[in-house]
């Protein structure tokens, strides 16, 4: 599934494409993929392209706003009228490139100027929900996440607070929890212990204050890097000029094992955490 710096890199791009313009209609292939009443929006304006965590929201001049989530195949294909002109981001497929609609494509957003969003989805997991933009806000898969890593008032202290409610568990599992931090997943988590040099499997509750901030730092480098590389998944994920992501030529530890490690003469290591590859440092990660 894309993290929070790959959806970023989407947004960015949709924002240059599709702010601005006019919906003339949507077409959903596929009744399970859209929520709402898709005849609200015709004739309405883009206002902006948003992020929230691993989700995208497109907010319209009717107070209505159009919320994606891409989950693990998504991909979102903006194509001007002439179709020369095309952006893609999303899971990568071999027909991404080629004609459209294809057979993953499940709703087909229509501009007045004859442009086209396609909305694919190879296993159908992704969705889109009409809503209005009042009650966006309430809505429980937004409602219920943690702070977002790069706002401005993000800092140690309400990290700190936020990870003492999983106080026993490992810090990188609770790093990855959406309740605590938004948009944070395998990744990012063990690049920012890393740069934080603290031990994955250490529990929360043994962190120090110093910690907490080094591990904040270690959060917004890794992301901020990320979003200037555009994206870490380069197998599985491109941005919305259909470039993979670079983020893991830079990584330091991430897909590393038995590699030397940046900051010192020991090795990457590799374990399992609740299922999922952590790698670490265990020589200056302590």
């Amino acid at each position: 599934m894309p993290e929070l710096p790959e959806v970023e890199t989407i947004k960015l791009g949709l924002q240059k494409k599709i702010t601005g313009k006019t919906l003339k209609n949507i077409q959903i292939l596929n009744s399970k993929t859209f929520f709402g009443d898709e005849k609200k929006v015709e004739g309405a304006k883009v206002k902006n392209v948003w992020r929230k965590a691993k989700m995208l929201g497109v907010d319209l001049e009717s107070n209505l706003t159009l919320l994606f989530h891409l989950k693990m195949t998504g991909q979102l294909i903006y194509v001007d009228k002439s179709e020369t002109d095309r952006i893609i981001g999303g899971h990568p497929t071999p027909d991404m490139k080629g004609a459209l609609p294809n057979k993953s494509t499940r709703v087909i957003f229509e501009f007045s100027n004859g442009s086209k969003l396609y909305f694919n989805d190879q296993r159908k997991f992704g969705w889109v929900k009409l809503l209005s933009t009042d009650k966006v806000g309430e809505l429980l898969a937004i409602k219920s996440l943690g702070p977002e890593p790069l706002e401005k008032d993000f800092n140690w202290e309400i990290l700190k607070s936020k990870l003492l409610h999983h106080k026993s568990q490992p810090i990188k599992i609770a790093l990855m929890d959406q309740t605590v931090v938004s948009g944070i997943g395998n990744i990012y988590a063990s690049e920012a212990l890393f740069d934080a040099k603290i031990d994955p499997r250490r529990k929360v509750s043994t962190l120090s204050d110093d910690e907490f901030k080094k591990l904040v730092k270690g959060i917004q480098k890794s992301l901020t890097v990320s979003i200037e590389k555009g994206g870490s998944t380069r197998a599985h994920f491109v941005d919305v000029e259909g470039k993979k992501g670079y983020f893991l030529d830079y990584a330091n530890v991430y897909g590393k094992e038995g590699k030397k490690c940046n900051g010192c003469p020991g090795k990457v290591e590799k374990i399992q955490q609740a299922g999922r590859g952590t790698y670490f440092c265990p020589s200056c990660q302590r």
